[in-house]
């Protein structure tokens, strides 16, 4: 599973979550076929064991997605097929175009993780995916694309804040009414 693969399945799997609202979009295809491009303050790589570490304001970009993250740490097997990806950030936060009209998807999570063999993406912590005024929010968010199923579970932890104000540790979806769909001119009246 090469690199340009993972980001391909991410996109498209966080966007299968964002579906649940009735949205069917799919990631720009050209997106698979960009070349990769990683900014980081510093990289580490051990060819031996399989991994690649970006450090410090990771800016990743491969056409149209857009992965901001404090540290993206990527594991490959001893054939450079990727097997897991992970972004870490406060929040670590993704972004790509979808074809058509649906416009520009957004995640965000303290970590975003793709498992490949299992085909899992998880954002935790803060997690929110959003697109067209769309948004599926909670504290862990998972997507298995061999199944096509989202789970999602709220905070575990309710204590009061500092403010005193008692956190909802609750899943939250917002959907958009649909667009009303244009009627043909009637060009007799």
């Amino acid at each position: 599973m090469h690199l340009n693969y993972f980001f391909t399945s991410m996109s498209a799997a966080l966007l299968t979550c964002i579906s649940l609202s009735t949205i069917n979009v799919h990631s720009l295809e050209s997106d698979a076929n960009a070349a990769i491009t990683i900014q980081s303050d510093r990289a580490e790589f051990d060819r031996k064991s399989g991994t690649a570490l970006y450090v410090g304001n990771v800016i990743l970009e491969q056409g149209s997605l857009l992965i901001h993250a404090d540290q993206i740490t990527l594991f490959s097997d001893q054939d450079q097929r990727l097997n897991k990806a992970i972004a870490e950030g406060k929040p670590a936060r993704f972004q790509q175009l979808m074809d058509g009209d649906s416009g520009l998807t957004k995640a965000r999570g303290h970590t975003i993780t793709y498992l490949t063999q299992e085909k899992n993406i998880s954002l935790l912590k803060d997690a929110v995916l959003e697109q067209e005024g769309n948004s599926f929010s909670g504290n862990n968010i998972v997507y298995n694309m061999v199944n096509e199923s989202v789970s999602a579970k709220g905070q575990t932890n309710t204590k009061a804040t500092p403010d005193g104000k008692q956190p909802s540790g609750r899943i939250k979806m917002i959907i958009q009414p649909a667009k009303p769909a244009e009627s043909p001119k009637n060009e007799d009246a």
